[in-house]
């Protein structure tokens, strides 16, 4: 059995407790600092996910509206928008319309 008469408390124990609270303290906030970093990049790094999807669909978008510019360039485009669009109808024709 240990006797607790033969331990007296130095300066030297009451000095190496304060630092040993200090380095606990230090790698505390060190992990508190690592971890916050870590969670900062998992947030930007779906971020940057979710704009390279938004770009992607934007070039899709883009692409579409570029086949339907130059489509409509041609005079079959021309025309096939006036049937569609404006509802118009060439000279010997007539446009017949049926409701819901």
């Amino acid at each position: 059995m240990i006797k607790l008469q033969n331990l007296k408390p130095t300066a030297a124990v009451g000095r190496q407790v304060v630092i040993m609270l200090i380095t606990s303290l230090a790698i505390y906030q060190a992990g508190r600092a690592i971890v916050g970093s870590c969670q900062r990049q998992v947030y930007l790094h779906q971020q940057a996910n979710a704009l390279n999807d938004g770009r992607r669909q934007a070039e899709e978008i883009n692409k579409e509206l570029k086949d339907g510019l130059s489509s409509y360039r041609s005079s079959t485009g021309i025309e096939r928008l006036a049937r569609e669009r404006l509802n118009l109808a060439g000279p010997d024709e007539i446009v017949i319309r049926i409701g819901k």
